[in-house]
């Protein structure tokens, strides 16, 4: 008998891992398949998140702390990849938050073709450092903000508003060279953790890129407000 529940639990555990795939593969493909984003702002630093990063990192993020009934933000959502994404995993609402007129059409475009999915909500604004007035509290925000590649200190104004309006859960993407963020964090009641690290692929998007397709190592990160 012992042996016989042994099995049984082994082979559970096989079928929730390979479930579990196919669900992250599933989702790869959808959020792949989004019309991509337009890239036409070097000033905004817009580098579109592949639906395989995507996926993958949302994926853990569902499995730690779930988007199960949760209002999420997206702050600078591009073509709303993350905040799609976050819609198919469960969250009830989506906040996305995007500035630039030609990536605020195929984000509409994007949402409007996603059926039964949570409710999303897209704001036309930028991201100034301070707080967004919006009806429902925020439960959890998710974001790739610019790393400050072009423009110094240009993710600090997405930090800024996540700090005012002092959301309890924040996961973002930065570089792995990014030596500001812990003490950012801790300066701000936070704590931070390193979650996953992938490879983010840059596609050859603007005149400046002379490779046809360069990659830099990320983290992704896990902020939570300090009790």
């Amino acid at each position: 008998m012992l042996k016989c529940s042994s099995n049984l639990t082994l082979s559970n555990s096989v079928n929730s891992v390979v479930g579990e795939c196919m669900r992250q593969r599933h989702l790869a493909m959808q959020l792949s398949s989004l019309t991509p984003h337009p890239c036409q702002s070097v000033e905004h630093q817009q580098y579109p998140t592949e639906g395989n990063l995507a996926a993958a990192w949302l994926t853990k993020i569902g499995h730690g702390d779930g988007f199960e009934g949760k209002h999420v933000l997206d702050l600078g959502a591009g073509n709303g990849v993350l905040g799609i994404g976050a819609a198919f995993l469960g969250a009830k609402h989506v906040t996305m938050v995007e500035c630039d007129p030609m990536t605020v059409k195929v984000l509409e475009e994007n949402v409007r073709n996603v059926d039964g999915v949570a409710m999303c909500t897209i704001l036309k604004s930028r991201v100034e450092g301070r707080p967004l007035t919006l009806e429902v509290p925020v439960d959890m925000a998710i974001m790739n903000p610019p790393w400050g590649v072009q423009t110094q200190r240009a993710d600090r104004a997405f930090f800024e508003t996540i700090f005012a309006m002092n959301i309890p859960l924040v996961h973002f993407i930065h570089s792995i060279e990014a030596e500001h963020l812990l003490p950012l964090a801790h300066a701000n009641g936070y704590e931070l953790h390193s979650i996953y690290q992938d490879d983010f692929r840059l596609p050859p998007a603007y005149a400046h890129h002379s490779k046809n397709k360069a990659a830099t190592r990320i983290r992704c990160y896990r902020l939570e407000k300090k009790n």
